[in-house]
């Protein structure tokens, strides 16, 4: 029988496009996902967090799109906030 990893961690780079007001730009896209397979049950955690764009906009709300799905992002003291999902 094979023993499984308690924890497993994956990222994934996507493709996405951020938009505000008179902005948009490309950017790339970082999909974490963490499973812990304690017993009895498995817990997941998965994040997004935005790793490079093409134009760097000011501090602000913006809009995501990743994968056809919209959030509403937030860029503070030039860092972008990670999204929790």
């Amino acid at each position: 029988m094979e023993k499984r990893k308690r924890e497993q961690h994956t990222t994934d780079h996507l493709q996405g496009i951020i938009r505000g007001e008179s902005f948009q730009s490309d950017c790339t896209v970082a999909l974490s996902t963490k499973l812990n397979h304690e017993k009895p049950h498995v817990a997941v955690w998965t994040s997004l967090r935005i790793t490079a764009a093409a134009q760097t906009p000011p501090d602000g709300i913006y809009r995501l799109e990743v994968h056809g799905r919209m959030f509403n992002v937030r860029r503070v003291g030039g860092q972008w906030a990670a999204i929790q999902l």
